[in-house]
């Protein structure tokens, strides 16, 4: 595999190993930034109940550790080209939801507005190079594709 192909690979899910990284060892402050854009359901909330009690933690908190989770070992999965198509939508789609609830730039006032756009752009970019890893699966560009990359 061309080494510029493993590299971009790499630096493609660098974000969200470290976005994933920073939600596991601050789970408050995940927590809290998920509280303050998406009203979670109640019956979700009522079914977390017993959750909440074996854990000590509030389902904001264990929503939060969850989606940490979720996106450092998809990255990391993606990176080693462990199941490349499957990470790449799953990446998707925590980023569309994160650009849908967390980048809502459609509801800000003008001034604020412009500053969340543009990093929803940088999340809609990421989409974009994840898409060509659906595309592409564990394929090397300029090399024949084998049974297991269709």
């Amino acid at each position: 595999m061309p080494v510029v192909f493993v590299v971009g690979r790499v630096l493609l899910v660098l974000y969200f190993v470290l976005d994933g990284l920073q939600r596991l060892m601050n789970v408050a402050g995940g927590a809290e930034a998920l509280t303050q854009t998406v009203a979670i359901p109640a019956t979700i909330t009522a079914l977390m109940v017993p959750l909440e009690t074996a854990l000590g933690l509030s389902s904001a908190q264990i929503f939060a550790l969850l989606i940490g989770a979720i996106e450092l070992f998809a990255a990391l999965l993606f990176a080693f080209n462990v199941g490349t198509r499957f990470m790449a939508v799953v990446l998707i789609i925590l980023t569309a939801l994160v650009i849908f609830y967390g980048h809502a730039f459609w509801t800000l006032p003008d001034g604020q507005r412009e500053k969340m756009m543009m990093q929803a752009v940088l999340h809609i970019s990421l989409i974009g190079g994840l898409l060509v890893f659906v595309g592409l699966g564990s394929a090397v560009p300029g090399e024949p594709l084998r049974s297991n990359d269709v």
